[in-house]
């Protein structure tokens, strides 16, 4: 496994942490949480850059580096819905949605050995749900708003994602 991968992999143990924290009920857990947040951010630009420098860049990493992502994501979103009151139909849509598009990608993957790259909207997704925890602490109700539009995004993301498989795949639009 590649430095690049083993520091994808620190985003699996920091997301069970970081649900840990948010849901432990005190301020200090709360701070620990956005720490252990800003630490899973720097692994993930950290990740891409020393792929990228050390030429580490495999497809073990493009499927490890957006599960990390997801794992993080919907540890977040059910910890919100568990203390702070998000609506549990939010987390329902994007975990359902992320089942169904893991499954997806490993069967793809599977059965033709190719991988569809993150694109503009599934990064945006990404960036669209942290800004949304950020806001959801100071605004729950804007939060709640921005985090709806992430998952919007994170639907039309995986519309995208469907359509470059039947491109690459079956060679139609």
């Amino acid at each position: 496994m590649t430095l690049a991968n083993w520091i994808t992999s620190v985003r699996f143990i920091l997301a069970p942490l970081v649900f840990w924290q948010l849901t432990a009920g005190t301020s200090s857990g709360l701070v620990w949480a956005v720490i252990l947040v800003g630490l899973a951010g720097l692994t993930d630009l950290a990740d891409g850059y020393v792929a990228r420098k050390r030429n580490e860049i495999s497809d073990l990493g493009k499927m490890l580096d957006p599960l990390a992502d997801k794992l993080l994501i919907v540890l977040i979103l059910l910890a919100f819905a568990i203390r702070w009151s998000l609506p549990g139909w939010m987390v329902g849509i994007y975990f359902a949605k992320e089942l169904l598009q893991v499954f997806a990608g490993a069967m793809l993957f599977r059965n033709s050995r190719r991988l569809i790259p993150a694109n503009r909207w599934g990064k945006s997704a990404t960036f669209g749900f942290f800004l949304g925890f950020g806001i959801y602490w100071a605004s729950p109700k804007l939060g709640t708003l921005c985090i709806g539009a992430a998952i919007a995004v994170s639907i039309f993301a995986f519309y995208t994602y469907y359509r470059a498989y039947r491109q690459s795949v079956q060679g139609k639009p």
